[in-house]
């Protein structure tokens, strides 16, 4: 068989059979350096540099080998071209197997064929080559330059004398002056006054300090890095400078080289995508199932995979990330459980308010956490390590099945997994009923406030308003528990929404649960509850108004100067949350700002604006009216 065309030419050797071996072993190398040569040019190395990599084979001394090496060429004198160059022996050889001087062709260079046409142009004229004529000058116009660069463009010798001052761009605007003169004072050296001259200043940044070893790091907050300690001490001191930085760099890279889905990096090349065929059964999965499903479930039902599979991590990664793009599905996992919603299902929670009422109403939560009186009793250290909670509901909670989304239960409930997260499924169990119930968690926005919902069925079937509840966490992060203590039972005219009415009435009903009687709104309790109003989301967003509604309704009538309606305080906030949700120190402070009311130390007292008051004296406030 052939050899290829451009394989190196075999040449003869010449010397003894070592010296032969060692010239035939140093072509070799260097064939393998010129593997993209041309065939004539010449291929150099240096002696050391053969000898170092012959004795790496031969686990020999390569000094020793260097004086063998040389007397091996030199017998070869026909291959290779000895070149001396200091204190380095070089020898040059090509792929041809002998030395050429390397040839520049010059005969149809630019130069030549520029300066030294063949047919050369004949000059009849010598005006068309001389002319006496010299060309207008352009007007040298002003350049305007940045600050920036203005600051940055002088720089300073050893002695911060300036090397390249900053000079201004010369113009001429008259049109009268000569050119010959413009061109003169154009490029005359320009004379400044010592006193005109602003001393320049150089401002050095200081540099962080770094650790004086080759292991060092400076962090973005300046923090030096050593990265000669373990990586347990690194991580426990920089974890999360660490992570910061590496966030903000791979949110920075415009390529999107790596993405992200939660605490997950994957390389996006590496990840597969979703066709529409997929994503269509996918939907029709989750739509089927009734209610948002598990990542696993999806690639367990869907796709047939289980995490065995060699690829199973990789897949479901991107499984999550490529949801996450599409409109049609919606991430309402937590941390340890990711499920997705489809376009398609039903909604969870109660229809009876709008979500954009529910966020107004507890938005206080928010804007004033000083009114948030949820860990009064207990800590949320407590609350996270006994993984429970324990509350009293008010009417409105139960009767729209809410829970506020407070500091309480911030520190209870997961966080959300993704930035722009706003929803998270829960699956709340009853161990006493054995049933289950699907609240849906909506995580407070910059002006709406959080709260838990979905819970309206097991309120109303099972508790009272004042009862106490339990919510606790399970081994699966979506997964929790209610509970409450059970009772033998006891029968109330209790204080319920007629929705078709648009009013309140007493109902009698009976709950086995435990409750505080301060908080049940019972017909022995207030009585003038009953055909009160149900007042209008915009009646009910200002707690001024409703308070102020609350207390003509139930109040007792204050005749004299100016007539107004006094209620205690547990009366009124027990009224109050019939028809909005609010705190006691809530409700206290925002009616200690209004000038209609006058809030004592057990009661408050409202004055109804001079066009709202009602006639004190001719209402009827008949308790037996029933």
């Amino acid at each position: 068989m052939s050899s290829p065309t451009n394989a190196p030419a075999q040449p003869t050797w010449n010397g003894s059979s070592e010296q032969q071996t060692l010239a035939e072993r140093a072509f070799h190398v260097m064939m393998l350096q010129s593997a993209f040569f041309p065939e004539n040019v010449p291929v150099r190395q240096t002696v050391a540099n053969l000898a170092a990599f012959i004795a790496s084979q031969d686990g020999v001394d390569a000094s020793a080998l260097e004086a063998s090496i040389i007397a091996a060429l030199e017998a070869n004198s026909q291959i290779f071209r000895r070149i001396d160059e200091g204190e380095h022996v070089v020898y040059a050889t090509t792929r041809l197997g002998y030395y050429t001087e390397p040839q520049i062709d010059t005969r149809h260079s630019f130069a030549k064929r520029l300066h030294e046409p063949e047919n050369p142009l004949p000059i009849d004229d010598l005006s068309v080559v001389i002319t006496r004529t010299r060309p207008a000058l352009t007007t040298i116009e002003p350049v305007f330059i940045s600050d920036y660069w203005q600051q940055r463009s002088p720089t300073t010798g050893e002695e911060g004398e300036i090397i390249n001052p900053v000079t201004p761009a010369l113009a001429s605007t008259n049109d009268d002056v000569d050119v010959d003169e413009t061109f003169e004072e154009a490029v005359a050296p320009v004379e400044v006054a010592p006193a005109t001259v602003a001393p320049t200043i150089v401002v050095e940044k200081p540099a962080p300090a770094v650790v004086a070893n080759s292991t060092s790091l400076v962090l973005p907050n300046g923090e030096a890095l050593d990265f000669a300690q373990s990586v347990e001490a690194i991580l426990a001191d920089h974890s999360s400078t660490i992570q910061a930085a590496l966030s903000q760099a791979i949110d920075n890279d415009p390529l999107r080289r790596i993405v992200a889905f939660g605490d997950e990096y994957f390389a996006e090349e590496n990840i597969p995508t979703l066709s529409k065929g997929d994503l269509r059964r996918i939907r029709e999965y989750i739509v089927e199932q009734g209610e948002p499903m598990p990542d696993t479930s999806i690639l367990s039902d869907v796709y047939y995979r289980n995490p065995r599979d060699n690829d199973y991590v990789t897949f479901r990664f991107a499984l999550n990330y490529r949801l996450n793009r599409e409109k049609d599905f919606e991430f309402v996992g937590v941390q340890g459980a990711r499920l997705w919603s489809a376009k398609g299902l039903p909604a969870v929670g109660t229809k009876r308010l709008k979500t954009s009422e529910l966020g107004q109403f507890y938005s206080f939560l928010e804007e004033t956490p000083q009114f948030d009186d949820s860990l009064s009793q207990t800590s949320a250290d407590d609350i996270k390590q006994n993984r429970q909670l324990s509350r009293f509901l008010s009417f409105f909670e139960w009767e729209y099945g809410v829970l506020p989304y407070d500091a309480a239960l911030k520190a209870l409930l997961p966080q959300p997994l993704l930035p722009e997260q706003r929803t998270a499924i829960l699956r709340i169990e009853s161990p006493q009923h054995y049933s289950f119930y699907l609240a849906e968690l909506r995580y407070p926005t910059a002006n709406r406030g959080g709260w838990l919902h979905g819970l309206e069925d097991f309120f109303k079937e099972h508790l009272v308003p004042g009862a106490l509840i339990t919510l606790s966490a399970t081994d699966d992060p979506s997964v929790w528990t209610l509970q409450y203590e059970e009772t033998s039972g006891a029968e109330v005219k209790l204080l319920q929404q007629d929705d078709k009415k648009g009013r309140y009435a007493f109902v009698k009903h009976n709950f086995y649960c435990d409750a505080d009687n301060d908080l049940i709104a019972s017909q022995e309790r207030l009585p003038r509850l009953k055909n009160m109003k149900v007042l209008t989301s915009g009646e009910r967003r200002r707690l001024a108004t409703t308070a102020g509604y609350v207390l003509e309704q139930v109040g007792q009538p204050r005749p004299g100067d100016r007539a107004g309606f006094e209620l205690s305080i547990d009366d009124l906030f027990l009224g109050v949350n019939v028809q909005r949700p609010a705190t006691r120190s809530y409700l206290l402070g925002e009616l200690a700002e209004e000038q209609d009311f006058l809030v004592e130390e057990a009661a408050v007292i409202y004055f109804p604006p001079p066009e709202d008051e009602t006639s004190v004296e001719t209402k009827n406030f008949d308790a037996d009216d029933e």
